[in-house]
């Protein structure tokens, strides 16, 4: 396994411009079941119902909102509903506000803090002393490097390389592309960008021929590839953070032919992917399918939801490896083919990969919102609602879910240490 980067020397940049919602917003979950017995962490003493917080930094585009439902979905499930309060605030993009967020749910006694974090080392003295307090701190996706804190993410430079080296043997090794970064200074894009030109290396025919930033939504995608093509009209592929659906729907739209696009896990990427005949097979109106040639990779929605069930487990006294790196997500055209229309459906236990618009009419919804770590279903993901389609595994039940104490830089990578 490819091990992960921090970036740290972009990370210390500080804030960051993404969209971003800057109000803050506290909802809860509460009952009153009585605990059979506090579990300790220094000299705290933690009691049913345990109060948690889910810390985000920027809000407002699709992964984002849907990583958030999911959390609230399984604060409303049983036993959940009953045992946990669930707190949830929105700090922004700016990494003093994140900290001053933090502060206050210190301040009000949380028991665990779950937290996308806007910097892998800006929080870090604020997360210690959070921990110094007893309270459990868990960063999803995103990572955070105080020692005391837990993550749960993929290895983002893993998606890198698998979606750089599909365009790249797609592309037949040469060609102009365009790259479509996301959210600056946080380890996801660092290692994401890393790994594109750590790819490209081996293919030196193959040039970026800009890079814009598209912050992992699909309208900012569409524009950071047209900022691109307007000065680069013959481009021959994308490697899209996220935006495959809306830069395609932009170049069908404009009579031009779609590019090759290496990306993001979106539902109206994956409708784009499928071909008219296994949508018409499948029930779906078959000009949505232009069989795209594409590369899906996903950094899952439910990364939150598991750092939410992870943390009850360690306000009950369970033992939990401080880092989980879980199984990253992936397909290509040729393996949807090779599906037809059985990689249509409702259910992602039961094997679907693209979902009817009927279903999901957002085409920004990111499918990878359920995996056996996990519990809840569709409806959790879109709407927020409790909807457990399955019981959670832990991760050595499940393949490519794998753990360690600590996390591990990779000094070949973009300034890990």
């Amino acid at each position: 396994m490819k091990r992960l980067t921090v970036g740290l020397a972009t990370a210390l940049l500080g804030a960051v411009v993404v969209l971003a919602g800057c109000a803050s917003n506290n909802s809860s979950s509460s009952g009153g079941k009585g605990a059979s017995g506090p579990s300790t962490v220094g000299n705290a003493k933690h009691s049913k119902p345990y109060k948690i917080a889910l810390s985000l930094s920027y809000t407002g585009n699709d992964w984002q909102d849907e990583a958030a439902n999911l959390v609230k979905a399984q604060a409303k499930t049983p036993p959940y509903d009953k045992d946990v309060q669930l707190r949830v605030d929105i700090a922004g993009a700016d990494v003093t506000k994140q900290i001053q967020t933090l502060n206050n749910e210190i301040s009000a006694g949380m028991d665990a803090i779950i937290v996308y974090p806007i910097s892998p080392t800006a929080l870090n003295a604020t997360i210690e002393k959070a921990c110094q307090k007893g309270i459990y701190v868990y960063a999803y996706d995103s990572l955070v490097t105080a020692p005391c804190a837990y993550n749960v993410h993929i290895d983002q430079y893993e998606w890198g390389i698998k979606s750089a080296t599909w365009l790249a043997e797609q592309l037949g090794g040469k060609g102009q592309i365009a790259d479509i970064s996301g959210v600056p200074g946080t380890t996801v894009s660092t290692d994401r960008q890393q790994a594109l030109k750590d790819v490209l290396t081996k293919y030196p025919n193959i040039q970026i021929a800009g890079t814009a930033n598209g912050s992992w939504a699909q309208a900012q995608g569409k524009t950071a590839f047209q900022q691109i093509q307007s000065g680069h009209p013959q481009l021959d592929g994308i490697y899209a953070e996220a935006g495959c659906y809306a830069i395609t729907q932009s170049l069908i739209s404009g009579g031009k032919q779609p590019l090759p696009c290496a990306g993001e896990f979106t539902n109206g990427h994956h409708l784009y992917m499928l071909s008219p005949q296994v949508c018409q097979q499948a029930g779906i109106d078959p000009s949505n399918c232009v069989h795209l040639p594409s590369s899906s990779s996903g950094s899952p929605a439910y990364s939150g939801e598991l750092a939410f069930i992870n943390a009850v487990k360690l306000l009950e006294g369970q033992k939990i490896a401080h880092d989980t790196i879980l199984p990253l997500p992936h397909f290509t055209t040729t393996d949807l083919d090779k599906m037809g229309a059985q990689a249509v459906g409702d259910n992602p236990a039961k094997g679907a990969l693209v979902f009817p618009s009927s279903l999901v009419s957002n085409p920004g919804f990111f499918g990878d919102f359920w995996n056996p770590l996990v519990e809840q279903g569709i409806q959790g993901a879109l709407s927020g609602s409790a909807d457990k389609i399955s019981d959670a595994k832990s991760c050595d039940e499940v393949d490519g879910c794998k753990t360690q104490d600590q996390l591990t830089f990779d000094k070949q990578h973009s300034g890990g240490n």
